[in-house]
């Protein structure tokens, strides 16, 4: 009998990808670059078009910002938290401890 697929609820998808925005900027504390889009995709385990879509609805509700910058010849995205982000990561942790 197949396993029966888990699904992750909103709030722990968003909590997910501002706890992995906030830990790369703890790890370098005295530098500032924010997070790779593909990494952040591939820490959070989304797939691309679902990623994308949260992380439009979080930078549009002002959680994350991003910036488009070079990379050899390529453009990448990086992603960095606000601080309202940060007020909001807060409260998705209370609020999925919460609801358990």
């Amino acid at each position: 009998m197949p396993a029966k697929t888990q699904y992750r609820s909103t709030n722990i998808i968003i909590q997910t990808i501002l706890e992995r925005i906030l830990r790369t900027d703890k790890n370098k504390p005295h530098e500032r670059n924010g997070v790779i889009k593909s990494h952040l995709i591939k820490y959070c385990a989304l797939k691309t078009s679902t990623a994308e879509k949260y992380l439009r609805k979080m930078e549009k509700a002002g959680y994350i910002i991003s910036q488009e910058k070079s990379w050899g010849e390529r453009k990448i995205n990086i992603y960095e938290i606000t601080q309202k982000g940060r007020e909001r990561y807060e409260w998705f942790v209370k609020i999925n401890t919460e609801l358990g």
